[in-house]
């Protein structure tokens, strides 16, 4: 898991730069596909798109990190060590859980029971959750809002 960490890293970097220039591409002048207001929304949701990318992604390499350090081993490592998040914040945890797409860890108590731990902070969480939320939003806008494709008899477009 650890080996993922820098790939996850690169891929958000390459991810989040696409966005924003597509972004820009769209916000300068000499774009003929979006025009007026359209412009402005597709622009704000490509921006979205990248503020969503980086968040999500800051909170999943928390996460591998996380995993990193349980599989760490050694000493003082049953069940995880001792500066695992369900070690260090609950008494009684045996195991735990990642769920990369709530982003979380979950441990596993004694006596069964599921405790969260706050592992990925509450705004990286947040924000990944609203700014997805405005992309898709956003996108919707801007794909209802497009102008009907005409076609001429020959089946071309006009």
């Amino acid at each position: 898991m650890i080996l993922l960490i820098p790939v996850a890293f690169l891929a958000t970097i390459a991810l989040v730069m696409f966005f924003l220039l597509q972004s820009l591409k769209v916000a300068l002048p000499g774009n003929r596909h979006w025009a007026g207001w359209r412009r402005v929304v597709v622009a704000a949701a490509f921006a979205c798109a990248a503020t969503t990318t980086a968040s999500y992604s800051l909170g999943a390499i928390n996460l591998m990190s996380t995993v990193a350090v349980a599989q760490d081993g050694g000493a003082d490592s049953a069940p995880f060590p001792y500066n695992h998040p369900c070690r260090a914040q609950l008494k009684g945890a045996v195991g735990y859980d990642v769920r990369f797409l709530t982003l979380r860890t979950v441990c596993v108590m004694e006596d069964g029971e599921r405790e969260a731990v706050d592992d990925v902070p509450q705004g990286v969480r947040v924000t990944a959750a609203a700014s997805a939320a405005c992309t898709t939003v956003l996108a919707g806008i801007a794909l209802a809002a497009r102008p009907p494709v005409r076609a001429s008899v020959s089946g071309r477009r006009q």
